[in-house]
């Protein structure tokens, strides 16, 4: 062989070891990248799909509170698999939080309504795919009971560049993950499956709007109640929340006879509180409640008179203390539908053992 040619079969043959020793080498840097991913428990031959073999993969933003710290994060557990320039498999699990009270109140209940929630916690909404998991046991270290936690992934690609079949396997990898959740919490209840997992819903703005019915917490009034008429379409419509420990409805009812120029309308409100907060509502009722033993007596004179009934009961189970308001621009009418509708209130509830505390003109 000439000498030449030598060389550049020895050229060749260089060029060949140095890349099958990179290759050997970015072969066994991705399998310790999908052995530490996600605390280790995303199914390897599953996920390796997903990925561009002849990429190296790094590990991102690897973080798991699962264990029974007691922490109460945020973020549960959080790993992002990325490679080449926009290639990004990110996998994240958060707990499923209520929007917190600033007070018991049914002004404060209802203001949840309208609050924003967190990026984190509405990260779910733009992902790829997703699930929301039952915890019946409650995740551990958190001030109230966190019973549901989400997990979803999100899975991007260099341009030109994407896999068939990505969005089963990606459905995989998401319930591993809610599955370790589970485990590492505690949950109980029934493991997450494959099929659970499905797209971010669609965004709808109100529900309730949208379908022109009326919130679930106030579908207990009916209108005769109060000598009342169906609502028409200038009337204000009916706000309300249903929660795990509280619900809340406030109306405007208009009026089918009405007997002065300042009885066009009668206001409802109703409230049930359950759980935790009871201390809160007797202490922030405290006055109140204290007054409840006098006799009602309405100051003369006034140009609209709310009375306030507050009664003790078990509804669906849980003890239950409830508050219904009718504001009414005769005293007598408020005074004489109060229990009335008190007792339709509780009636659709499911509540029993009803007891009565009294009432309050406010």
């Amino acid at each position: 062989m000439a000498p030449k040619a030598a060389l550049v079969v020895l050229a060749a043959a260089l060029v060949a070891g140095f890349l099958l020793v990179r290759s050997e080498r970015r072969d066994a840097h991705n399998a310790e990248v999908l052995d530490t991913a996600c605390g280790g428990v995303l199914p390897r031959a599953t996920v390796r799909g997903l990925l561009p073999g002849d990429e190296t993969w790094e590990l991102h933003g690897e973080l798991d509170l699962t264990g029974p710290s007691g922490r109460g994060p945020r973020t549960l557990l959080r790993c992002s698999v990325e490679w080449g320039e926009y290639g990004r498999l990110e996998l994240a699990a958060v707990p499923v939080l209520d929007v917190p009270l600033s007070g018991v109140r049914p002004r404060d209940i209802l203001a949840t309504r309208t609050a924003e929630e967190p990026d984190w916690a509405t990260a779910y909404r733009s992902a790829t795919t997703q699930v929301t998991a039952g915890c019946p046991a409650g995740l551990p270290g958190y001030p109230r009971p966190v019973t549901r936690f989400r997990v979803h992934a999100s899975l991007g690609y260099d341009e030109g560049a994407e896999i068939a079949g990505a969005a089963k396997e990606v459905r995989a990898a998401v319930t591993a993950v809610a599955n370790h959740v589970r485990e590492r919490g505690g949950c109980g209840g029934p493991a997450v499956k494959p099929s659970d997992v499905r797209p971010p819903p669609e965004p709808v703005e109100d529900p309730d709007e949208e379908s022109g019915e009326v919130v679930p917490s106030c579908r207990w009034f009916r209108p005769e109640l109060l000598d009342g008429r169906a609502r028409g379409r200038d009337d204000r419509e009916p706000d309300g929340v249903t929660g795990d420990d509280a619900d809340v409805c406030s109306l405007r009812v208009p009026r089918a006879k009405p007997a002065n120029r300042l009885d066009h309308f009668a206001e409802v409100g109703s409230v049930s509180w359950r759980g935790p907060l009871l201390p809160e509502v007797r202490t922030a009722y405290g006055a109140e409640l204290a007054a409840l033993s006098r006799a009602p007596e309405p100051e003369s004179g006034e140009k609209s008179y709310t009375l306030a009934v507050w009664a003790e009961s078990s509804c669906s189970g849980a003890r239950t203390l409830s508050r219904v308001t009718v504001g009414t621009a005769a005293a007598a009418l408020a005074a004489d539908r109060a229990d009335r509708i008190l007792a339709a209130y509780l009636a659709a509830s499911d509540c029993r053992a009803v007891k009565v505390l009294g009432k309050v003109w406010k």
